[in-house]
């Protein structure tokens, strides 16, 4: 996993309260992936950052929808007919 457009390597994160269980489950994982502890903490941070929030995945969703037009009606309907055909073809 890269680093995104822009972003430079240089930050560092100091874990504090992080229980026992967690840290040797985070290492043993590292360890069977043949990979520093480090590296699969990035990794998994990096996924998380990656991943969109509902909120965001909506907004994005919202911006789509508004650029083309659509309305969640729209693709509702669109659902609706692909299942009746589908229904149809297989009844």
């Amino acid at each position: 996993m890269g680093s995104e457009e822009g972003d430079e390597v240089s930050s560092n994160l100091t874990i504090r309260g992080l229980p026992t269980s967690v840290r040797r489950t985070l290492a043993a994982r590292a360890k069977a992936r043949r990979m520093s502890l480090n590296a699969l903490v990035v990794e998994v941070l990096t996924r998380e950052a990656q991943t969109p929030t509902m909120a965001e995945a909506i907004a994005r969703l919202d911006a789509t929808r508004q650029k083309y037009g659509v309305t969640s009606d729209d693709a509702a309907a669109a659902v609706r007919e692909a299942r009746d055909e589908w229904d149809a073809k297989w009844a």
